[in-house]
């Protein structure tokens, strides 16, 4: 990461020629002296991805952004105070670090309808073949009489034949414990097989589901304690699962302030608001 930054702080101005760079280490050598302009935003934006101590100090060190997995609202807050801690610890500044979670957004006019339209999508992404193949995994034996849409099988896992591949908690002994932990907690919440294996299928992102005006009010509460700076859509439906964000979402948005009305600049950093990079001091050549 430093020898990239060395190069691409190569350029003493943006039309001038640009410094050698040399960097031989233990893992690999670069002697280069690049030929191309110097970026509009000087350094690309850094985005970084990964949730354990490491990757955290690794962010709070170099990324301009981290794409979280904290999208629920106190995990969110704690997540930002974690990060800001880190930042400043590295002898960067507490905003440093712009901090964006991945989330689905499902919206409809009224809250009734959002809802009815989760529960279609979640339909849509299990269908019935599909929750007898999750259900075999486990259970270690085939299943295809099984109803989909009826409840958990009685019978137990063939514990020789289960999946090693849900890692060791699914597997062996721990088989028959863990199918007797489904069935009750299918037969508590009153779900099918099919409705079973959706739920616990579902999207590692947080899904935002409500009206327009519902959800917005829910993300204005992030913006006024600063718990995110932006969310990282993950739309359930492609291409045109921006649609209704862009045609409903961001409109109410923007009533309440915490949603731009026309763009910053023209580069990405400058949109996303992030400060342009202080020149490294380290010389462009070194060995």
């Amino acid at each position: 990461m430093e020898t990239a930054k060395r190069i691409w702080d190569s350029w003493e101005t943006p039309a001038g020629p640009a410094r050698r760079v040399l960097h031989e280490g233990q893992h690999y050598t670069v002697d280069v002296t690049p030929r191309l302009p110097r970026s509009a935003q000087y350094r690309p934006v850094l985005f970084q991805a990964g949730d354990s101590p490491d990757g955290r100090d690794f962010a709070a060190r170099q990324a301009d952004v981290i794409f979280s997995a904290h999208p629920k609202f106190d995990d969110a807050v704690e997540f930002r105070r974690d990060i800001v801690t880190r930042s400043i610890a590295a002898g960067r500044g507490a905003n440093a670090v712009q901090i964006m979670p991945a989330s689905e957004f499902i919206l409809g006019a009224t809250d009734q309808e959002a809802q009815e339209k989760k529960a279609w999508v979640r339909s849509l992404q299990i269908g019935p073949q599909q929750a007898i193949a999750y259900l075999e995994q486990f259970w270690g034996r085939e299943l295809s009489s099984y109803d989909p849409d009826g409840p958990l099988p009685e019978i137990d896992p063939v514990v020789e034949e289960t999946s090693e591949t849900r890692g060791s908690g699914f597997h062996g002994a721990k088989a028959r414990q863990l199918a007797d932990q489904w069935r009750a907690e299918a037969k508590d919440k009153g779900l099918s097989i099919r409705q079973f294996v959706t739920s616990k299928t579902a999207r590692i992102v947080s899904t935002f589901t409500g009206s327009y005006t519902a959800v917005a009010d829910h993300l204005a509460e992030y913006a006024r304690v600063g718990a995110v700076d932006g969310f990282n859509i993950s739309p359930w439906l492609i291409p045109t699962g921006l649609d209704e964000i862009v045609k409903h979402l961001v409109p109410e948005l923007q009533e309440r302030g915490v949603y731009p009305t026309e763009y910053r600049g023209t580069t990405l950093r400058e949109n996303l608001g992030l400060e342009t990079p202080v020149r490294s001091d380290e010389p462009a050549q070194l060995s």
